[in-house]
């Protein structure tokens, strides 16, 4: 089983609230608002106008850049649609790609009970069967109504004109059975055949059971044939997963954003992308340096191997000229550079040998290098690729974006202990190198990097130099070549811009320097070729600077860069002398009886009446049959209603009792804190509680109601529990609580990856944030162009004589530095250290917020961590643009 890095956690966790808020309001367009408002975007909701896609239908991105785990993520977004948003036991769900040999791989992997993607959907769905469009014109309707069923095609397969497309909607006497009892209401939103009767259809079975619809690629489904051919099936939901999200004629509704900051972190991808080029005279040279940083990396990859026990073949690329040169160049790989013929394969066209390596990543696997022209194999993929050489002049946009693709992807996901083997290679026949990373920006910009990421992760290597062991910061040298006297008196003069190890034998460059500065490094080292190897790592400092978007230009480096000490110690809890970070499990320690509490629902909870949508009142027949009686439209009829009464009358009756109700319940409702027999009793209490207010003689009409019901109980649970975790708040806040601030526990944001997933581009110039000029996720204009006012915050931080440095705290990151509330964990939104030494955290409040239940809460928080802190922090929330209670609190004590 795959583990989820944090960066999925996240996307999930979106997706997940935001079809719980789409099920219970029923307004996908405020769900969404309220969705991506907590992860600091202001986008607003676009519904999709076409017959069958109603705008009450939910219908977002998720937008992952290429290696984030697309499939993993739409494995586990199925079954939150399903169980979330349709409040279904089993669904049928459309998983669509965009070509014939992406639905093979995508089928194969989803059936094969051994592969980490066929766990996920059964950990996320239950019990599943997983068909292609050719094996679904031959779905029973037993199979449907046993078990979820995913149903892999590509939206081309649904479009009348194509052969498999005309049987989707022909007449199909295998889905007779399907349309047996068919419930009256439902009969409307069937295609008939001649005799105007439901024709028996794969379509038509799909119409029936409203099916959760996966995109992958979706950038290649959003037009308005695509967006047609869509509604043909009258999905329930579409969830698009893509690298690059529509933004022109129909811009896709983007939930989360994964960044390239956050893959980098999770250790998903290789990164940096070194950049080597050569003119078109030195081909040869080219394809030498290509062909020795291959074979220099698999000797790094053997030495980790001994060390670790992984296994690493690094691959090499190669873009030929043309088709024809493929067979000479591979007869030249053979007969110059001792490879065998097993070792080299071509895939090109009708030539592809890729079809026959079963396993490329096996250790049986000889292949070494790959050549191609256009593009590889679709649906190919190998974290082996680490090396991309092409040696055409001109190349097409989309091959080169396709072949970038294919080396980035990080072996095991997994940081290598060798930074050489962290990184990708690209190497390129070009007379311009502005040119070739122009190209390649592109490429990744296709690969779902924004412009700016994709500026950042491309490090030009000088020409001559190949980019092993050369660190764009670090050189190394024999110890005598080091003068440490001299060395020791420059890097106090330097500030920062240079670190000397004498006695390890290394020299860091972390920011151009200037002919000064470059002068005082040389001085360090004795020897003319040390002197010359100094001179080469500042030219790469410069040339990767200016990669990084910057001008080159000789700078300050930023306190990260110069890796000085930022601690911001945490509050923790002192338990029996020691001491923990304070969190949740620490409100609900003091006993409490669940089974004690007052077990009534909501006034509006009615198991018999939908509160929305076309349904007025469903119960259960005397034969066990689920009976649906309409009312009539009202005027609260929406998308949503309707839909989780059809999925009511599909469910169909079964025995339940009290007992099994209960254990459903149980395991359907997260309290992990509270013991079962507790919850157990409490669930009993609820459902006896509703049979003798609805005077219902079974709990037939509660289990068919039941996802909602989960959702009512849940929330009465979690009213409970949330004031048994503000009493206990409350006591910890009390002056001779078991609360302590504690220097020995502290985040220390010099050994924290800052990952945020997107970064400021204004103009504005901020001289002391800790990671450098552009922090992470801080809005400047509001949507009517105003600056915003934490930006303002954060300029005022920026201006004051007493902040040494400060960082923008990144919300819900592992890395940040958070406080706990009664519900929740609270990451104040700038935390800054002091000339004097001292920490200040400082949480921006809107007017309109600052009265709040939770600004008082973080208020109350923030001011405990400063006290118990014995002076060492400081805690401030300023609110209506009023910045002087920073000013105040900062002045020397």
């Amino acid at each position: 089983m795959i583990t989820l890095k944090d960066y999925q956690e996240r996307v999930l966790d979106s997706l997940r609230e935001f079809f719980r808020l789409a099920a219970r309001t029923g307004d996908p367009a405020s769900a969404f608002r309220d969705t991506t408002r907590r992860l600091g975007e202001t986008t607003p909701y676009l519904p999709v106008s076409a017959a069958g896609l109603g705008s009450g239908m939910p219908y977002v991105c998720l937008r992952v850049p290429t290696g984030g785990g697309k499939t993993l993520l739409a494995c586990y977004a199925a079954g939150l649609a399903q169980r979330e948003f349709m409040r279904a036991e089993r669904a049928v769900v459309l998983w669509l790609v965009p070509s014939n040999t992406i639905l093979d791989q995508t089928a194969d992997a989803l059936r094969d009970p051994r592969h980490p993607y066929r766990r996920a959907l059964e950990l996320a769905c239950g019990t599943v069967e997983v068909v292609t469009i050719e094996e679904a014109l031959r779905l029973s309707r037993a199979t449907v109504a046993g078990q979820t069923v995913v149903i892999v095609s590509t939206i081309q397969s649904f479009r009348v004109e194509d052969p498999t497309g005309r049987r989707v909607y022909d007449q199909n006497g295998a889905f007779a059975e399907h349309l047996l009892n068919v419930p009256t209401g439902r009969v409307p939103d069937l295609l008939t055949g001649a005799d105007g009767k439901p024709k028996p259809s794969l379509v038509n079975m799909l119409r029936l059971r409203r099916p959760i619809v996966i995109v992958d690629e979706a950038h290649n489904a959003r037009t308005d044939l695509s967006f047609s051919t869509l509604g043909q099936v009258l999905p329930s939901c579409i969830v698009e997963f893509t690298a690059t999200p529509a933004r022109e004629k129909h811009p896709s509704n983007v939930l989360h954003r994964v960044s390239a900051a956050e893959l980098k972190q999770a250790q998903m991808v290789k990164l940096p992308l070194r950049v080597i080029t050569r003119h078109p005279s030195q081909r040869d040279q080219l394809l030498v340096d290509a062909i020795t940083v291959r074979a220099d990396l698999e000797r790094w990859a053997v030495a980790e191997g001994q060390q670790t026990a992984e296994y690493i073949r690094p691959i090499l690329l190669i873009q030929a000229e043309r088709v024809d040169a493929c067979e000479p160049l591979r007869d030249r790989l053979v007969r110059e550079f001792n490879l065998s013929k097993d070792e080299v394969k071509i895939s090109v066209g009708r030539l592809d040998e890729l079809k026959d390596v079963k396993d490329i990543a096996s250790p049986k696997c000889p292949v070494r290098v790959i050549i191609t022209v256009e593009k590889l194999r679709e649906g190919w993929d190998c974290p082996f690729a680490y090396v991309l050489c092409s040696l055409k002049d001109t190349r097409s946009a989309t091959a080169i974006e396709q072949i970038v693709g294919r080396i980035l992807r990080l072996p095991n996901a997994q940081a290598k202990r060798h930074p050489d083997l962290n990184c990708s290679y690209a190497f390129s026949v070009s007379a311009s190198i502005t040119d070739v990373l122009a190209e390649l920006r592109e490429a990744l910009e296709h690969n779902g990097f924004t412009a700016a990421e994709a500026e950042r992760i491309i490090i030009p290597v000088p020409q001559g130099t190949l980019p092993l062991g050369v660190q764009p910061k670090t050189v190394t040298f024999e110890p005598a070549e080091i003068d440490a006297t001299v060395a020791q008196v420059h890097e106090a003069a330097l500030g920062g811009k240079v670190r000397i190890d004498a006695a390890g034998g290394s020299i860091t460059i972390v920011v151009p320097l200037d002919r000064d500065d470059m002068e005082k490094v040389k001085s360090c080292v004795t020897t003319p070729e040390a002197k010359a190897k100094v001179e080469a790592a500042a030219e790469s400092v410069r040339q990767a600077e200016q990669a990084f978007g910057g001008t080159g230009a000789p700078r300050i480096p930023s306190p990260y860069e110069r890796q000085l000490d930022f601690l911001a110690p945490l509050l923790c809890f002192n338990e029996n002398g020691t001491l923990y970070e304070f969190e949740s499990t620490f409100l609900l320690e003091h006993p409490w009886r669940l089974s004690e509490k007052e077990a009534s629902l909501s006034a509006d909870y009615n198991p018999r009446a939908r509160p929305y949508g076309k349904a007025g009142v469903v119960d259960v027949g005397v034969k066990g049959e689920v009976q649906a009686s309409v009312i009539g439209d009202t005027a609260d009829a929406d998308f949503v209603g309707t839909l989780h009464q059809q999925v009511l009358q599909l469910s169909g009756a079964d025995d339940w009792s009290i007992e099994r109700l209960v254990a459903w319940l149980d395991r359907e409702i997260d309290h992990h804190d509270i013991p079962a027999g507790e919850s157990a009793e409490f669930m009993r209490k609820v459902i006896r509680g509703l049979l003798a207010t609805f005077g219902m003689k079974d709990v037939s009409t509660l289990a068919l109601d039941r996802f909602r019901l989960r959702d009512e109980i849940g929330a009465r649970i979690q009213e409970h529990r949330d004031s048994e975790r503000k009493a206990a708040f409350q006591l910890l806040l009390l002056p001779r609580s078991a609360l302590a601030v504690d220097e020995g526990h502290a985040i220390n944001f010099r050994t924290m990856g800052y990952e945020p997933s997107r970064v400021y581009e204004g103009g504005f110039q901020f001289q002391k944030h800790y990671f450098g000029p552009k922090p992470g996720e801080l809005q400047e204009k509001t949507a009517d162009g105003q600056t915003t006012e934490e930006f303002r915050c954060a300029q005022f931080l920026d201006d004051l004589p007493q902040v040494r440095f400060w960082v923008r705290n990144l919300p819900r990151k592992p890395t940040s530095f958070r406080l706990q509330t009664s519900k929740d964990w609270f990451y104040p939104d700038f935390l800054c250290q002091l000339t004097d030494g001292r920490v200040l955290a400082v949480e921006y409040k809107g007017k309109h917020l600052y009265d709040g239940n939770d600004a008082e809460e973080k208020r109350a928080v923030g001011q405990v961590w400063a006290a118990r802190s014995g002076g060492r922090c400081l805690f401030v929330m300023p609110t209506d643009g009023d910045f002087s209670g920073i000013a105040k609190a900062v002045k020397p004590v």
